[in-house]
């Protein structure tokens, strides 16, 4: 991994990664001015840390669906020490928060690059959306004779593709972007409050009434709105992070990483335990997981990423992706136990970088080629 020697707006020298493989995800334009120029300067940069950060959610959201018999098995121990810590284990994976951080970065990297305008809508169209559509239009045609258990994460898919559509109509409205999260806040609480009613009455008494308790509730037509906040807090995040200032410590980051730790662990127990649902803690998680993901941005101007983090990142969509697949069809060949526990990950990150080698990268390859053919027309 090459290093390349960066000088931010803030005057704090950082060392950002340079690849030859880059995916779309983690490259942004990154405009920097000189004072002894007269205009700005545009050069692709990488935000370090990123791919880390979409690996490590990605992984989360595997051990979420893939259940964990070491938490059982501890649950059932006699010692009553080994039984805490069953239970924490069992609800220590929240895939949904992955999820929100998800939404987030993505709407961090898609407004990064285009602040000032996007240059040409049809070719941001290409771009984004062959990237996602091939590989996931594969993926859903090799689960179906698994009854497409990958129904389970493209729901959020669905939500980004409806994202990549409105942004360009959103960048046009000449309203500030706070203006635009705000309104899509009041538009998620009210989703929420109605069509999420059986949740909420559950909640207040405590007492299956309907309960569901899962952000996808809304199903597709709707998820996406309630999901629309976590994306601007993304896009509000690219409009400011060059003006922030501020350093971040390695203590003050693990300081951040265990606190939103522990809130997402009480985010579940009060899922499973006392009726409330992921649409309501997330709406309250989600600036906080906006400023955790701001304060790893520059915790990374100074600080290397590790790089095989760095390096599995790159095929994090894969296992997103891939994950139910794998999971359901080893399945039929292998039963989940403590002791074939740790080759379910083994296999599923296999797995998924070699979706990423066959498919995915293909697919950026292909992408970047249809729209250079279209800058030719």
């Amino acid at each position: 991994m090459l290093y390349e020697k960066f000088i931010p707006a803030n005057g704090v020298t950082a060392f950002l990664p340079v690849s030859s493989l880059t995916t779309d995800a983690t490259i942004v334009k990154k405009t920097t001015v000189d004072s002894q120029q007269s205009g700005p300067s545009t050069q692709s940069k990488w935000f370090g840390g990123l791919n880390s950060i979409r690996f490590v959610l990605a992984f989360i959201v595997v051990l979420s669906h893939l259940g964990n018999p070491i938490a059982i098995a501890l649950r059932h121990s006699n010692l009553k020490l080994l039984q805490y810590v069953g239970m924490l284990l069992g609800v220590s994976f929240v895939g949904v928060s992955a999820v929100i951080a998800f939404f987030v970065i993505s709407g961090f990297v898609i407004h990064y690059p285009n602040r000032n305008g996007i240059r040409d809508v049809k070719l941001f169209y290409v771009k984004r959306l062959v990237r996602v559509l091939v590989p996931l239009l594969v993926i859903m045609l090799a689960g179906m004779p698994f009854g497409n258990p990958e129904r389970a994460v493209v729901w959020s898919l669905y939500c980004e593709l409806i994202y990549y559509a409105i942004y360009p109509t959103l960048a046009k409205i000449n309203t500030a972007w706070r203006v635009k999260l705000i309104f899509a806040f009041i538009v998620a609480a009210i989703l929420i409050g109605t069509v999420g009613q059986p949740d909420l009455v559950s909640m207040l008494a405590q007492s299956d009434r309907g309960y569901m308790g899962d952000l996808w509730r809304f199903g597709f037509k709707l998820t996406w709105l309630v999901g629309l906040p976590y994306w601007l807090l993304g896009v509000m995040m690219a409009e400011k992070i060059d003006f922030v200032q501020q350093r971040v410590s390695t203590q003050r980051i693990w300081l951040w990483r265990i606190g939103l730790y522990a809130a997402t662990v009480v985010c579940c127990t009060l899922r499973f335990h006392s009726f409330v649902p992921y649409s309501l803690s997330m709406l309250i998680m989600a600036a906080p997981i906006a400023k955790w993901l701001e304060q790893e941005i520059i915790y990374y101007r100074t600080k290397q990423p590790t790089a095989w983090l760095e390096n599995f990142g790159k095929f994090s969509y894969s296992l997103y992706l891939c994950h139910p697949l794998i999971i359901t069809a080893l399945l039929t060949f292998v039963p989940l136990t403590v002791y074939s526990y740790l080759g379910y990950l083994m296999v599923c990150v296999v797995g998924a970088y070699l979706f990423y080698l066959l498919l995915e990268k293909p697919s950026h390859l292909l992408a970047e080629k249809l729209a250079g053919s279209l800058k030719k027309m």
